[in-house]
């Protein structure tokens, strides 16, 4: 590695600044994930999520590539921290919450078990916003991490996305997801070719109308009013229609002819953001020739989704009048939808449009092959209570999938002293599964192992209360409880 950095560096590890050596480390890794890329599978996942909450990536990178240990070596032989390189990288903006990082941690999952899947969203430009205070009042301020050098790649895909009244350009962009010790995938984000930074000053105020122009800047823009609203319906059409292109094409090449698509992809909606996949991949199938009722029956064993919440009110209802305006190519097949619905279920409470409104969770139930919850309890209530209408209908589409966590990267990068204790005790095998861990439990009374770890935690507690001291400027006392 040191021979490998230096070569790209023109100069010793030990003279370049952090800066070179950031990038330097960001293009080894690349090229190392781009040899691991495999679109081998005929059959493939592709996780639709309006958020990714992937973190920082170098760290992570490197651990599944196996190379953290020897980069972090290497660095600390010629004067450097990984740590302090990695504090230059910019935290892409893509997710907010629970099921961003659920979005992310499946997708790590995925590559790291070998299997064929992406995931696919929207390349925000400035996330969220970040949160400054002034004053001691909060404000809230863009928040841009897309720089010259950064994991995202470029690619030549691009397709046109057609409004109510106007049409857009996409134009792919990908970041490469390794697996540990295995493949490579991608997650896709779209973005839009005309999109205009240049529309947000110090806050997070915009033109919400300038469709064209603002479509990628901002992760859940302002829904306090009926603009903003319009704008999460273009984001979300604009992210399903760029993701049935890019699945249909990519099953067509593969030798699709279509009425088997259910043999070539499946589609994850997480959450109820990208459930206008259903009708879009619905209208798609007509458009190329299929009848209604078979492209209804693909659609639908092509789909499943992922419920986030118990709160009907969080579930998302979209009036009418919207879809309307921003979508009304999909609006004869909503319509169709929800008929089909009405003529052989009397249950009000499970149409797909009531009260004006396009009830999107409905249409993802009845429309999809699976429905999972993400924590045992969570389904429980959702089977038993909150969606108990639907589980009457469909019993056997409900199931659960808990979340997990990237235990690799809680423990091997930000506690290596634990990991390589774990490793001592247990074997490798805990790394690519979590089930492993539980061989700890024969150490549960083991004097000498608890005392080690114990020793690592005041090291640890030690290690904080320096680095606290040094950068600000207070002391705690490392015998404290830490929260």
């Amino acid at each position: 590695m040191k021979k490998i950095l230096e070569n790209i560096l023109g100069k010793s590890i030990a003279e370049s600044s952090r800066e070179e050596i950031y990038i330097a480390l960001l293009n080894i890794v690349k090229e190392k994930m781009d040899d691991k890329v495999s679109e081998k599978g005929k059959k493939k996942l592709y996780y639709i999520s309006a958020e990714f909450l992937i973190g920082k990536l170098l760290s992570n990178n490197l651990i599944n590539l196996k190379l953290y240990d020897e980069v972090k070596g290497v660095l600390k032989e010629n004067g450097h921290s990984l740590a302090e390189i990695e504090e230059l990288e910019m935290e892409p903006s893509l997710g907010n919450g629970g099921l961003g990082r659920l979005a992310a941690c499946f997708l790590d999952s995925i590559a790291t078990l070998g299997l064929n899947g992406d995931g696919v969203g929207l390349n925000y430009h400035y996330g969220l916003f970040k949160q400054v205070f002034e004053n001691n009042l909060q404000k809230e301020t863009p928040n841009p991490w897309i720089t010259e050098n950064s994991w995202l790649t470029k690619t030549d895909i691009s397709y046109p996305v057609n409004f109510g009244g106007f049409t857009v350009q996409s134009r792919l962009y990908d970041i490469a997801v390794p697996g540990y010790e295995n493949k490579t995938n991608k997650l896709h984000l779209f973005d839009i070719e005309s999109v205009d930074e240049a529309m947000v000053g110090e806050t997070i105020d915009f033109d919400k109308e300038a469709i064209a122009k603002n479509l990628t800047l901002f992760l859940y823009p302002d829904d306090s009013d009926e603009s903003g609203r319009l704008l999460r319906v273009y984001q979300q059409y604009f992210m399903v229609c760029n993701a049935v292109s890019l699945i249909l094409k990519e099953a067509e090449e593969k030798g699709c002819n279509l009425h088997d698509l259910a043999d070539y992809a499946v589609i994850q909606i997480n959450d109820t953001h990208p459930s206008m996949v259903i009708p879009e991949l619905i209208r798609r199938l007509m458009e190329k020739g299929l009848l209604i009722d078979e492209a209804i029956s693909i659609a639908s064993k092509v789909c499943a989704y992922t419920n986030h919440t118990i709160l009907a009110e969080a579930l998302e209802k979209w009036p009418l009048h919207y879809l309307e305006k921003a979508v009304p190519q999909l609006m004869p097949v909503i319509y169709e939808l929800d008929n089909r619905i009405r003529s052989k279920i009397s249950d009000e409470s499970t149409y797909i449009i009531r009260d004006g409104k396009v009830h999107m969770a409905h249409m993802d139930i009845h429309y999809g092959f699976s429905v999972n919850g993400v924590a045992f309890l969570h389904t429980e209530i959702l089977k038993n209570s909150e969606l108990n209408n639907f589980y009457k209908l469909y019993p056997e589409k409900f199931n659960n999938k808990t979340n997990g966590i990237t235990f690799r990267r809680w423990l091997m990068a930000c506690n290596p002293e634990l990991a390589g204790l774990i490793t001592e005790l247990i074997g490798e095998g805990w790394k690519t599964d979590a089930a492993e861990l539980e061989k700890l439990l024969t150490y549960r009374d083991n004097e000498k192992v608890l005392n080690r770890i114990l020793e690592m935690k005041d090291e640890n507690k030690k290690a904080l209360a320096s680095y606290l001291k040094e950068t600000q400027g207070f002391e705690i006392n490392p015998d404290s409880i830490y929260g």
